[in-house]
This record gives structure tokens, C-alpha cells and sequence, in this order.
């Protein structure tokens, strides 16, 4: 079919939401002549996809670029029966109760950013609250001490998450580089948990003890899977909470009919959250890889293609949303909670309903403590094109707002 559409280009980074549109309605499925890949636009589509393990796979990475498969493939790389058995050892980590018991600690946080701005009466919001907030979090869940580490693990974080869809050989070049560093920073933290687990004392609860102490199929975890776990979770569990948060924050500002409507009826809390989550996904689309040949509308698609999944359309369709170009946070939750930008299905994100905690405790601190804001320059877009979201958001508000 006729429409086209340039993944890296400034048009679909600037305004996805037209870009999905029209091509759920020109090309719902796409071929990329410059890159290879193929896309997939429209929410049923995605979802006969992601309900095929047997047939689409994750084995070649959530990026364009292939992945090898025997090289410690963790969650979003791994296939059944591989996948479960990860899930099973990691999954203690994400129980309800102890994601609920994490809402007080972030709470205190979120206030100690806005108590380091709440007097100057101005702050950027992605760089002073948005980037720290998640990657404390994770340094959490990690049992890695957030205030030695932060500089480091963020730009570390902000080239990996980006390179999922590098544009060229020197950008995967430092990709790799990257992964070098931060699985030798990762070393000490692991060994030291394997040995306490290996002299029978108990590695700790946090993630990277859970995964020494855990064992697939009586076997012990090795080494290279754990730190690939630990690498996996640094960079998925902070980009895209900040960008969530970020987007909240801009789409408030874009819409100050719908901000009024959450500040006069705080319970629109989780509808608001949702509707951030389907309008401004944080990440455009992720890959499969299929392990045969298929069809998509009108291209044979020969086996090992790769295959981007984009979130951000399913999330657009007007078939699931109505009226889904308008952003309106008092749409019925249920419908809401089927958008698709923690995935669906066997590779749904373990990590959402605590995203989802961070900026939920966010959003009630931010507007009960800053009762007014509004733009004070212009918001600078993320610097790679994987995610959707920004790297400055700066913002004005009364010095001396609301104390805790």
C-alpha cells in the first residue's frame, strides 16, 4: 500500500500519534526499504502476534539488530520454556505486598526532590525529579547505593536504552562498550552474593540475591544470566519511568482542562496515569522475530524477519479507543488498562504496576506541593529515537509551595 512512514525521522519523533494514524489506515503493515524491518500498526494485529510464542519469537532481541540467542538471552530475549523458568526466579521481587511496601520509602524520595527545588520557585522536572526517582528504585531492588552510583549508571542507562534502535556503527559501537562497563561494574555486587549463598548465609532479597540464591531446575543461576538480569532490569526499570513521568507532566501542562479535572477529583488519579501511559507510550514498539514464513497484509515475510510491535498504535486505534488523538483522563479504566505499552501477553512487563506506584506517588506529591506550574522555556526531546519522552522539561511554579 502507499503510506511510508521513517522510524528515525524528526516527523514520526515530533508527532507519532499522526504517523500511527495514518498508517493504521494506509499500511497497517510496513516495510522498512532502508532498514529491513517490518511494522505492525494496528492493536489486533500486535496482539495475534504477541499471542504466538510458537510462531513469533523473542529469541534475536527486542531491537533491529539480531541478538545472539546462546548469549545469556534474559525476559524480553528469552522463549519458552526458558522465559518461565526465568520468570519464576525473579518474580518473588515483584509481589504485590512488596511493591506496596516500596509506596512509603518513594513517597519520602519524591518529597526530597522537591524539597532540593521548592524554593527557588523553578526546576527541570525530567532531570530533578523524573531521572532520579526511577533509578533510585532500581538501585533499591538492586542493593546498589544510589548517591556513589547515580552519574554513572544514567549514562550508562541513557545509551543503552537508546541503542535499542541504533542508527548507525559507532552508536552501537559504544553500545557494546557500555555493556562491557556496566556488567564489569556489575561483577563485585554478584560475586559477593554467590559466595554468601555458596558458604549457606542468605544473599539478601534484593533482586540480585534472589537470583543468586535461586535455581532453575535445581541448578544455580550462572553468573553471565544474572548479570544479564541485572543489566536488563538497571536500564528497562528507569528509562521508561522517567519517561512516564515526564510525559505526565508535559501532557498536564498541554491540557489544563484535564489537569483541573484530576486536581478537583483526586480519584481520576489512576485513569490519568493510564491515559498518559496509552496516549504517550515510553516506548514506541518493541521486536519479534518470526521462526517461519508468515504473512502480514500484503508482504510474505521470509523467516528470522524482524518484526516491531508498535505499542504507541495499538494504543491509537480507534477500533479499542474512542476518539483516541484526544488525550482525556476520565475514560472508563477498564477500557484504558488494555493499552499495550508494558506489552501483552507472555513478555508483559514484571515491572508495571511498580511504574505505574512511581508515578502515581510522584503525581500526588507534585500537585498537593505545587499547587500552580507552568512552561519556562521550551522541553527538549529524548536525544535517541527508542523512547518517547524528554530529556528537559523546565517548569516555573510560587517559591515556597505547600510544605510536606
Amino acid at each position: 500500500m502507499s503510506g511510508d512512514y521513517d522510524f528515525h525521522s524528526d516527523e514520526f519523533q515530533s508527532a507519532p500519534g499522526a504517523t500511527f494514524t495514518r498508517m493504521q489506515q494506509e499500511c497497517p503493515f510496513h516495510k522498512s526499504q532502508q532498514y529491513g524491518w517490518y511494522s505492525v500498526f494496528r492493536f489486533d494485529d500486535i496482539a495475534d502476534i504477541v499471542r504466538d510464542n510458537d510462531t513469533f519469537s523473542a529469541r534475536f532481541g527486542p531491537g533491529p539488530a539480531y541478538a545472539d540467542p546462546d548469549a545469556a538471552p534474559v525476559l524480553v530475549s528469552a522463549d519458552p520454556p526458558l522465559h518461565g523458568k526465568q520468570k519464576a526466579a525473579i518474580i518473588p521481587a515483584f509481589n504485590a505486598q512488596l511493591i506496596r511496601d516500596m509506596e512509603e520509602p518513594i513517597r519520602r524520595f519524591v518529597n526530597q526532590c522537591i524539597d532540593s527545588v521548592i524554593e527557588s520557585g523553578e526546576c527541570d522536572v525530567v532531570q530533578d525529579i523524573a531521572v532520579p526517582l526511577p533509578l533510585w528504585v532500581i538501585c533499591e531492588l538492586l542493593d546498589i547505593d544510589f548517591e556513589t552510583n547515580k552519574v554513572q549508571l544514567r549514562e550508562w542507562i541513557e545509551i543503552l536504552a537508546g541503542s535499542v534502535f541504533p542508527t548507525g556503527e559507532a552508536m552501537e559501537a559504544e553500545r557494546i562498550q557500555k555493556v562491557m562497563d556496566l556488567q564489569a561494574f556489575f561483577d563485585p555486587h554478584i560475586a559477593a552474593k554467590v559466595a554468601k549463598d555458596e558458604a549457606g548465609e542468605d544473599a539478601g532479597a534484593d533482586l540480585i540475591g534472589l537470583l543468586a540464591k535461586g535455581r532453575v531446575e535445581g541448578e544455580r543461576i550462572g553468573n553471565a544470566e544474572i548479570k544479564s538480569f541485572a543489566q536488563f532490569l538497571l536500564v528497562a526499570g528507569s528509562a521508561t519511568t522517567t519517561n512516564l513521568i515526564g510525559n505526565f507532566v508535559k501532557l498536564m501542562l498541554a491540557h489544563p482542562e484535564q489537569q483541573a479535572k484530576l486536581r478537583s477529583n483526586p480519584s481520576l488519579m489512576d485513569q490519568a496515569i493510564e491515559e498518559v501511559l496509552r496516549f504517550d507510550a515510553p516506548v514506541h514498539g518493541l521486536f519479534r522475530t518470526n521462526n517461519e514464513e508468515v504473512r502480514l497484509g500484503e508482504h510474505t515475510v521470509p523467516p528470522d524477519s524482524k518484526i516491531c510491535l508498535m505499542w504507541g498504535s495499538a494504543n491509537r486505534d480507534p477500533a479499542v479507543f474512542d476518539d483516541p488523538n484526544t488525550f482525556n483522563i476520565e475514560r472508563d479504566l477498564q477500557t484504558l488498562r488494555k493499552n499495550m505499552t508494558f506489552g501483552q501477553g507472555l513478555h508483559k512487563c514484571l515491572g508495571a504496576p511498580l511504574a505505574r506506584l512511581e508515578c502515581k506517588v510522584f503525581a500526588e506529591e507534585f500537585l498537593r506541593r505545587i499547587p500552580t506550574f507552568e512552561a519556562n522555556g521550551e522541553p527538549v526531546s529524548y536525544p535517541y529515537s527508542t523512547l518517547n519522552g524528554l530529556d528537559n522539561l523546565p517548569i516555573r511554579f510560587p517559591p515556597g509551595s505547600p510544605e510536606q
